[in-house]
């Protein structure tokens, strides 16, 4: 028997990378998946690939930084499957402008973009209402719809290494993902009692459209050539983890996050 059969699970950002990987490997354990994303043809081409391996899902588009999106979200796939058993918040922005791929605004192509004394309080707020209001409201939706359900569930959150390293030209991503390992900590102990397990995974270097500036400019290698495992991860090896923290494997786990990182701490 597949680790996920009869489940339904949720998954932001679910049309690229790990969000994408995450759904794919969601759906080949038997979980049906609504794949949730601003990108329409990513997250339908998402689906198209879960479809086609012979699994169900379906592409809902959402905006993470919008609250009405996220309910609307959470009710369309409990209206179409029944029931919501995981959420995976793996949507978020590497800074305010990434949806629109604004090079000038990119702090890795232009690092003086991306400094503090030169940001907007607009564009510092957008990363922090993407990558951490919007997974509390993501969290808190789903938990609303599992406690009115009355069966338990798991949400396992995406936060990152840069949540405890310092990066001078990133500080609204790295507040915004500090953020997500303490609201981790919080939703497990609120929502423990109710059944419902909360985790995090925190990313090292991986290959996906959100690095791809890095990974033009060579910094995104140079950084996992230091690290223990001397690569680069793929999508697929974080999604292990995301499956991992939301199946029977990880009964006993929750408000934790898991660095899925190279060996990113040991150094």
């Amino acid at each position: 028997m597949t680790q996920m059969a009869d489940k339904v699970a949720i998954v932001t950002g679910g049309g690229s990378g790990m969000g994408r990987a995450s759904s794919v490997l969601f759906a080949q354990e038997g979980a049906a998946v609504a794949v949730a994303d601003i990108n329409e043809d990513g997250g339908q081409q998402t689906v198209a690939m879960i479809e086609q391996a012979g699994g169900r899902a379906s592409f809902i588009h959402t905006d993470t930084g919008d609250e009405s999106s996220i309910i609307q979200l959470v009710e369309q796939t409990a209206a179409t499957y029944g029931r919501v058993d995981a959420m995976v918040t793996a949507a978020g922005i590497s800074y305010s402008n990434f949806i629109e791929k604004d090079e000038a605004t990119d702090p890795w192509l232009n690092p003086g973009e991306g400094l503090i004394l030169n940001k907007s309080t607009e564009r510092w707020q957008k990363v922090l209402d993407v990558n951490l209001t919007g997974v509390m409201i993501c969290a808190r939706e789903a938990a609303r719809q599992m406690i009115a359900e009355k069966h338990g569930g798991t949400i396992v959150n995406f936060a990152s290494i840069a949540g405890y390293g310092p990066a001078p030209t990133i500080a609204d991503y790295c507040v915004s993902k500090a953020g997500v390992v303490m609201l981790t900590k919080c939703l497990a102990a609120e929502l423990g009692r109710s059944g419902i397990r909360v985790n995090a995974v925190a990313p090292g270097p991986v290959e996906t459209g959100m690095t791809r500036s890095l990974m033009e400019l060579g910094r995104l290698q140079k950084q996992a050539e230091a690290l223990p495992l001397g690569r680069v991860a793929q999508p697929e090896e974080v999604a292990s983890v995301v499956l991992f923290l939301s199946t029977e494997g990880s009964s006993y786990i929750t408000g934790k996050t898991i660095g899925v990182d190279g060996g990113t701490y040991t150094v």
